[in-house]
């Protein structure tokens, strides 16, 4: 899932959205069994933007920090989410809540699922102070 979620952003979003202001930060986690290394250059190719930053959090930092702000369930890490944040956000000790947030994961009703052209039209808007 996480690798189809990664081209959805890359299509539906970094390609559909030309606005210079717009960045993805790309974090990948060790969750599943054979996530055992930092993603090879088949991964990091699904998104090719020059916006796009990529981190390699071997540590499972993020999704435990994640699952909190974003109100997951116990036993809920945050993995496979895609976060929103309107241009100016600034993260101090912890990230703050994001805008609005999509999910891949399974059944949770907390957030919508990824749907590729909705995230980017959430995002035309946010970009564009709304």
């Amino acid at each position: 899932m996480c690798r189809q979620g990664a081209s959805v952003i890359q299509t539906s979003v970094l390609e559909a959205i030309g606005d210079p202001a717009l960045r993805a930060y790309v974090a990948w986690v060790p969750i599943l069994a054979e996530d055992t290394g930092a993603p090879d250059a088949s991964t990091l190719a699904l998104i090719p933007d020059e916006r796009a930053a990529y981190f390699w959090d071997a540590g499972r930092t993020l999704p435990e920090l994640f699952a909190g702000i974003l109100g997951l369930p116990e036993g809920w890490p945050a993995w496979d989410v895609y976060l929103a944040y309107p241009p100016g956000a600034r993260w101090d000790d912890e990230p703050p809540a994001p805008a609005f947030w999509r999910h891949q994961l399974g059944d949770l009703a907390i957030a919508p699922r990824l749907d590729g052209d909705a995230f980017a039209a959430e995002l035309r808007s946010l970009l564009a102070g709304g």
